[in-house]
């Protein structure tokens, strides 16, 4: 087959120990009409761009950041054949690299989010039609799957796709994207792309910090602790609470804007898009998964609360009575006394 030339952009998105700022991306350019999703969520600021030799291409690498503390490696290169038998490899070979500039940062390893975002802008028919025969290998490409897949496979692969303009189609999926605009604007999927794979990844954040902290209210219920510790326990226990207080407020506030700023866009593009795209990445599970461990915590901590607070008032009983018996014993001590004393006189 003719080879097709294209553009492969890969995404690598982390979270780093500290916060790093950079200037705003202003260059961004919209491939529909208004309304879309510019100005309308948190958009990133560029921290660093260059270009670095990799098998002897040059690919542009760009470090974008996300308050607070996620950034995002996007790399870019041309390529001759996008459908060619190198592409997926490429595309490890540019991922790995990313690797490397995302540890520059000092990001946490283990929680990264990678994404392959393939484009094409020279073709002369509309892309579902010229491109039918290709459908395997995009489908391939996609999943980064060298193998032949299932017939089904593909079909389910191509179903997730929009076609919003005449001549432009997108077609997502979990690692991977295929977008065709004969303007050559590629902006606005990609960046909707990178938007979901930092939603994704902040989700994955919160569910190990609430894990995190359901552990640590679960051992502050240790009956040995509670005995021997209360008093230190008990503020223990109320600075986990205000942590999760916390958590959950920023959470509130970095998810449910996005979500919601973009759904006010109604039916455009970039709504679209974002819908099919959480719809691919499972974030309404991941939205759920979460709430039910917000939820366990909160029963974690009515029980730690009970624990507590049955714990202190066994205490005060036992002083309480010690306290009786001190007075008691003085009082029959004084008897004592004055008995003698009678007995004497």
């Amino acid at each position: 087959m003719i080879a097709t030339p294209g553009k492969l952009v890969t995404l690598l998105v982390g979270e780093t120990k500290k916060n790093w700022s950079g200037t705003p991306v202003s260059e961004m350019r919209e491939g529909h009409s208004a309304p879309s999703y510019i100005g309308v969520i948190p958009m990133p600021e560029l921290i660093e761009t260059f270009k670095q030799n990799i098998s002897g291409a040059d690919i542009s690498f760009r470090v974008k950041g996300y308050a607070p503390n996620i950034i995002i490696v996007e790399g870019t290169r041309d390529v001759v054949d996008i459908f060619g038998e190198q592409v997926i490899d490429i595309k490890k070979q540019m991922l790995t690299a990313s690797g490397d500039v995302l540890a520059r940062y000092d990001a946490y390893k283990g929680f990264e989010e990678e994404y392959g975002v393939f484009c094409v802008a020279q073709y002369k028919k509309q892309p579902e039609d010229e491109f039918r025969s290709r459908f395997p290998r995009i489908a391939g490409l996609i999943k980064s799957e060298k193998e032949p897949l299932d017939e089904r496979e593909i079909h389910r692969t191509m179903e997730s796709s929009i076609k919003y303009g005449k001549d432009d189609l997108l077609i997502a999926d979990w690692d991977g994207a295929f977008v065709f605009n004969q303007s050559g604007r590629f902006d606005e999927a990609i960046g909707l792309c990178e938007l979901i794979n930092v939603q994704l990844l902040r989700y994955r954040i919160l569910d190990f910090e609430l894990d995190r902290r359901l552990r640590k209210l679960i051992r502050l219920l240790n009956s040995g602790h509670v005995r021997k510790f209360g008093i230190f326990r008990a503020k223990e226990l109320k600075e986990a609470i205000r942590e999760i207080i916390q958590t959950r407020s920023r959470s509130l506030i970095e998810f449910e804007d996005v979500e919601r700023n973009v759904k006010l866009i109604g039916d455009w593009y970039s709504a679209k898009v974002f819908a099919m795209l959480e719809k691919k990445f499972h974030l309404e599970e991941w939205r759920r998964h979460v709430k039910e461990k917000f939820e366990a915590l909160g029963d974690v901590y009515a029980m730690a609360s009970e624990n507590f607070s049955l714990s202190f008032s066994k205490r005060m009983d036992i002083v309480l009575i010690f306290g009786w018996l001190f007075l008691l014993a003085g009082w029959f001590v004084l008897f004592v006394f004055d008995l003698l004393k009678f007995l004497r006189s």
